[in-house]
């Protein structure tokens, strides 16, 4: 029992260590805080790829790892997206961590080998182990999913490619964006050096010099005390700061509620997972403008791609397969359309027709995966208002005649109007495909419905006559 408290305690553990990576080329960031400056950056999409680490011998006390990730990815698009930056999800592999050999205090071997991570020299070390040996993707950022952190909750290189989380509550929690957030090299917002002015014109203005230079984060010493394992000038339920300290020159704090929710501070319990700034935000698209990242920046066309399952082949008649997933995050809205196409046509196609039926409606904040298909007969809408990359044209319309469906049922209207007076004729898939199935109706008002392997469905009314 005392060792999973201790393992519950570890992945629960939002404290985070960064490894300074390098310094940047003077002269690349504005520190502009302004939205007109940010609306000038078009969209970019980051590969992301995840890995599950595991004990030498295979074990791990993780078996969800694939669902956490995505929810990783759910998350990182939820904070990102508001700023035209996104993230494709490319998959979570699982490897066996090879034996450690460096013996724990108390001379034993380590038989945890990288699944436990007791020092930062061991991140390094496990990060270039797995780039030697296959298990890193030199196109993507890599989120290393360890089982835990016996110094942190967190690690990551910054700026980089490269961090690692506790895995469970830390992979599919806050641990991921806030790692990733270094990568892209972000700050924590707390410094003891930064003063408290946002003046440029204060001879005590220090915010673009000191602490994570960006102005819009106002300065704090941080929020978390760790001899209490709590925040003592935060409401974790209203998450106010209601403290009264100081900067280094005595000036009191001007702490707002949109600092203390910054993913990049230490309101840890629960405030510190909500927020970006424009400022960071600008920050991150003038790193990304340099060039540092282009080996893991993918096309806007990537978020429109499966990843996972796949789409109708009529050479291979298995039903189960042909569910294609998308990475959830997206507020999707599939609309029904039409074309002669029985793959979907490619992004850059937008002559199909389509209406504004919306034949399945995605929130972002999906919880079951399964449920996010591509359904056939429709176009894949991105619904993010104010961007037209994204909303309202479709894409990839994927109208398919020959994928049958499952099963149905017929209700016929016995006053040949719609009201309640019906009878329902259930099908099974032999029923509903029969190609003389309204040629058998007698005449009357009736609703066909059928019903696909992936659960969506289609209505048609017909009125048949004498």
């Amino acid at each position: 029992m005392l060792n999973v408290l201790f393992m519950n305690a570890q992945i629960n553990n939002q404290e985070c260590v960064v490894i300074e990576n390098g310094t940047d080329p003077a002269g690349i960031y504005s520190y502009s805080t302004d939205i007109a400056t940010l609306n000038n950056y078009g969209p970019l999409v980051f590969n992301v790829k995840f890995w599950g680490v595991n004990r030498p011998n295979g074990d791990t006390d993780f078996y969800n790892r694939e669902h956490d990730a995505l929810q990783a990815i759910a998350n990182l698009n939820i904070m990102y997206n508001p700023f035209n930056i996104f993230f494709k999800f490319r998959g979570l592999e699982e490897f066996n961590s090879p034996e450690v050999t460096v013996p724990l205090p108390n001379g034993d071997p380590d038989t945890n080998g990288y699944y436990v991570l007791e020092t930062r020299p061991q991140f390094r070390a496990m990060v270039n182990w797995a780039a030697a040996n296959g298990y890193k993707d030199l196109n993507a950022l890599n989120v290393y999913a360890v089982g835990w952190l016996g110094f942190a909750g967190g690690i990551a290189y910054r700026p980089g490619f490269v961090c690692a989380t506790n895995s469970g509550s830390g992979l599919a929690g806050n641990n991921t964006v806030h790692e990733i957030s270094h990568n892209l090299n972000l700050k924590h917002t707390r410094s003891f050096n930064e003063h408290t002015t946002r003046d440029p014109n204060n001879q005590y203005f220090n915010a673009t010099t000191t602490g994570d230079e960006i102005v819009d984060t106002n300065a704090n010493s941080g929020f978390w005390d760790s001899s209490c394992d709590c925040t003592p000038y935060v409401d974790q339920n209203t998450c106010t700061y209601f403290g009264t300290e100081t900067d280094e020159l005595g000036f009191q704090y001007t702490i707002a509620h949109k600092d203390v929710i910054n993913i990049m501070g230490d309101a840890y319990g629960g405030c510190a997972t909500k927020s970006l700034t424009v400022g960071q935000a600008i920050r991150v698209h003038e790193k990304i403008a340099s060039g540092y990242y282009n080996v893991a920046l993918t096309n806007v066309a990537s978020l429109y791609e499966p990843y996972a399952g796949a789409y109708y082949d009529p050479n291979n008649q298995n039903p189960q397969l042909y569910k294609p997933l998308f990475q959830p995050g997206f507020e999707y809205r599939f609309l029904e359309c039409s074309c002669d196409c029985p793959d979907p046509v490619p992004y850059e196609d937008i002559s199909f027709s389509y209406t504004q039926n919306i034949i399945k409606e995605v929130s972002k904040y999906e919880s079951d995966f399964s449920t996010i298909y591509h359904p056939n007969h429709s176009a894949i809408g991105i619904k993010i208002e104010n961007n037209p990359v994204f909303w309202p044209q479709p894409r990839r319309c994927y109208d398919n005649p020959n994928y049958r469906p499952i099963g149905g049922s017929i209700t016929r209207f016995n006053d040949n109007v719609f009201n309640t007076n019906i009878t329902l004729i259930p099908k099974d898939s032999t029923g509903i495909n029969n190609p003389n199935l309204i040629e058998q109706l007698q005449p009357g008002l009736y609703k066909i419905e059928k019903t696909y392997e992936e659960g969506n469905t289609e209505q048609d009314i017909i009125f048949k006559q004498d």
